[in-house]
């Protein structure tokens, strides 16, 4: 004979009513296998797990967190997204502020309740753009492996105050942390992280009484922190719309209050499928804003 939910639940609230268990899956406090459950009559496998929340959790209970932020790719190992602008990717424990690796647990929690989410790799809290995250301790590894050996492809875009004084260019040095949180390069001997970044022009425009804006695509081969914002604004090109590095180097104070966030995107992400060995590629659009910004020349 089949299990129901009602079954299960007088087992764990046997002085409960009929009618009482009904009002809390009405309410929403009952989840079977952390989704809500629908009725009392709903039959139950043996690898089903029931839980009950009290009230005040049920009301903030998020049953659909695939609203909380885009999904690009998702499979039994891998989950990529599209990481919101304003968003942090992770923090310390006891931050209180939303962050991007919590959404994922939360949603992988009812989506698939199997999975360990694994964070991968980050993206500044005011840029946007393409990240994974493993789903199982053999996926992060391989993942892992794949970000130390170089072997992931991290295309970026970038609108930056200025224009560079050449087309293409390689920046290559050691980054080091200062006591404030800010990178910068040194020549110290033993100091600091190697880093390199390329970029390209793709379109320069003269906003009028502001001065010249340039998109450029940036290739990042290590990632270190505010590796981009640190290696364009030692070149005189800040990046626009960061606060950050537009107030220690800045070739045009006045594009700061241009953009409502930071004008960097990561736009293009590719990697080797840690079960499949197939290389995958992810692309994202230009976002409005910087088309935008660049006049809407590069919109579609």
């Amino acid at each position: 004979m089949q299990r129901t939910l009602l079954d299960q639940l007088t087992l764990q609230f046997p002085s409960a009513k009929k009618q009482t268990l009904k009002r809390m899956v009405s309410a929403g406090r009952v989840l079977i296998n952390r989704r809500r459950a629908r009725k009392l009559t709903q039959t139950l496998a043996a690898q089903d797990v029931v839980s009950v929340l009290d009230k005040a959790t049920a009301g903030s209970f998020n049953a659909n967190p695939r609203a909380d932020f885009p999904i690009v790719h998702e499979d039994a190992d891998i989950l990529v997204v599209d990481k919101p602008e304003g968003l942090l990717t992770s923090t310390i424990p006891g931050e209180r502020r939303a962050t991007l690796l919590a959404k994922v647990t939360e949603y992988l929690s009812i989506q698939d309740p199997r999975a360990r989410v694994g964070l991968i790799h980050r993206l500044d809290r005011h840029a946007s753009g393409l990240l994974v995250f493993s789903k199982n301790p053999a996926s992060f590894r391989s993942l892992k492996q794949a970000f130390m050996r170089h072997e992931v492809e991290r295309v970026y875009a970038a609108v930056v105050a200025g224009r560079p004084k050449t087309h293409a260019g390689r920046i290559e040095s050691q980054l080091i942390e200062r006591a404030d949180g800010t990178v910068r390069s040194t020549r110290e001997s033993g100091k600091g992280q190697w880093a390199v970044t390329e970029y390209e022009t793709l379109h320069a425009r003269e906003l009028p009484g502001r001065g010249w804006v340039t998109l450029l695509k940036v290739t990042l081969h290590t990632g270190r922190k505010h590796q981009i914002r640190a290696h364009l604004a030692e070149q005189g090109m800040p990046i626009v719309g960061d606060a950050l590095y537009n107030k220690l180097e800045t070739s045009n104070p006045k594009l700061e209050t241009v953009p409502s966030r930071m004008m960097l995107a990561a736009l293009r992400l590719a990697v080797t499928h840690p079960r499949t060995g197939e290389r995958l590629t992810f692309e994202l659009p230009l976002p409005r804003d910087f088309a935008g910004l660049m006049g809407n020349l590069l919109s579609p």
